[in-house]
């Protein structure tokens, strides 16, 4: 897409050429959905004029570097109020969810996908809390899960499944002696160990190891340096379900240079152990900062500290504004 650039406190941000005399100016938001100065911010939103016949303002959130995350309607602006079908975008630019909005609450079926166009959840919002029946779905078209929602609450009976049609977990939430949880192994054998309904996935050697793989191969690119530019770029990528990852992209940048090294260190991690969610191989998104600062030394050997990486935000209703 075609972008036109503006410079704004030092960070170049790419805006889309849809950006016109009707749309408001842009608002900066992080991680939470908060109004925020763009040194700060993770996307940002553009709403367009009022359009005076339907009494909506259209609306749209890209992230930093201009790829579109979200398209909507407002019934107002302040405070935003949604209303209509609300879409999200995986990064390529195919849907990843799509729900109606009334009154600035979920209203109707939810559907989401994956990357290539296959559903891989559906289920049903009422006056913003999901109800009935919701079905999930592996990449390969196998159920992952079906259970049952009563005002927001899972209830009853909660089953998944590996991507094989094996069933991997039973979970029932609505006993008088409480909720009851078992897990099986691939073979359907009963597991035998601690439970977890969910658990992240594991670098080799733990959270210290990552940082230190991190630090010892980033390179303080030499413009970026010379020019004297300090601060972190932040990365977001994903750990598939087999552990390796992918989808990278610099959703904060600093510099053309470092966001480039920041990148290129994020994809070149190792395979971690999977995450897992009622014992399934789960794929899990993370933002992770990459520190560039003077402490870099080639001759000494130092780096800067780096901090450890803190899980994305999900694109659902439940989750976002």
């Amino acid at each position: 897409m075609k972008a036109h650039f503006i410079l704004f406190c030092g960070v170049l941000l790419a805006l889309p050429a849809v950006v016109s005399a009707q749309t408001m100016p842009a608002i900066y938001l992080n991680e939470q959905d908060q109004e925020v100065v763009p040194d700060s911010a993770t996307h940002y939103r553009l709403i367009e004029q009022k359009n005076e016949l339907l009494g909506t303002y259209a609306v749209r959130e890209y992230s930093l570097t201009g790829t579109l995350l979200l398209r909507g309607t407002l019934s107002s602006i302040e405070p935003p109020l949604r209303t209509g079908v609300l879409t999200w975008y995986h990064p390529g630019g195919s849907k990843a969810a799509q729900v109606h909005y009334r009154n600035d609450e979920a209203d109707g079926v939810y559907v989401a996908w994956y990357e290539d166009g296959r559903v891989s959840q559906r289920g049903e919002y009422t006056q913003g809390q999901r109800v009935g029946t919701w079905i999930s779905v592996h990449r390969n078209g196998q159920k992952r899960s079906k259970g049952t929602y009563t005002a927001g609450k899972p209830t009853g009976e909660w089953r998944y499944y590996y991507d094989t049609g094996q069933l991997s977990a039973i979970e029932l939430l609505s006993r008088e002696k409480g909720p009851a949880l078992a897990f099986f192994n691939e073979d359907a054998s009963p597991y035998v160990g601690r439970l977890h309904k969910r658990q992240l996935p594991e670098f080799p050697g733990g959270e210290g190891a990552l940082l230190n793989f991190v630090s010892r191969n980033t390179i303080y690119p030499k413009n970026t340096r010379r020019k004297g530019i300090t601060g972190k770029v932040y990365v977001r990528y994903t750990v598939g379900e087999d552990g390796r990852v992918g989808q990278v992209e610099v959703v904060r940048g600093l510099a053309p240079e470092a966001d480039q090294e920041a990148r290129r260190v994020v994809a070149s991690l190792p395979a971690f152990q999977p995450g897992r969610e009622y014992n399934v191989p789960t794929a899990m998104t993370f933002t992770l900062p990459i520190y560039f600062s003077p402490n870099f030394s080639l001759l000494s050997g130092t780096r800067p500290p780096q901090a450890p990486p803190t899980e994305a935000r999900a694109s659902n209703p439940d989750e976002l504004y």
